[in-house]
């Protein structure tokens, strides 16, 4: 399975829309390019591997693998760019125009229930101006 996260960079976050080639399975929220700093950035567009990952903070969620530069990106729940150190947040809904994304826990549940235990990401920039 391939799955499509296509951004829509604002000033100060990264908006996004994660789909399959068929529809749209729910919204993201990832840190403002800054040139793949560990930590301050969201990583670069591309394809990468995402395969299953477990941890107290972060359990049955799933890592981003082969980020150039990068190690433990994942795909998991949070509301604000606060949650996320350079990770993927998804969500049901955005937050107006707050950088922020709401119903996390229930796009996190959905996608666990949906998506298979592995799959590949491709993540593409949008010209769009607004979510």
């Amino acid at each position: 399975m391939n799955l499509i996260l296509t951004r829509i960079n604002k000033p100060g976050a990264t908006f996004g829309v994660l789909s399959t080639e068929d529809f749209p399975l729910c919204v993201t929220l990832e840190l403002p390019w800054n040139n793949n700093v560990p930590g301050e950035s969201c990583i670069p567009a591309g394809t990468y591997h995402c395969v299953p990952h477990n941890s107290l903070d972060h359990p049955n969620t799933w890592e981003v693998t082969g980020v150039p530069g990068r190690s433990e990106i994942l795909i998991h729940n949070g509301n604000y760019l606060k949650d996320t150190e350079g990770c993927i947040l998804v969500a049901l809904q955005f937050a107006g125009n707050a950088p922020a994304i709401l119903t996390s826990d229930l796009a996190l549940n959905f996608l666990r229930n949906t998506l298979p235990q592995e799959f590949d990401l491709t993540i593409v920039e949008s010209n769009q101006t607004s979510v």
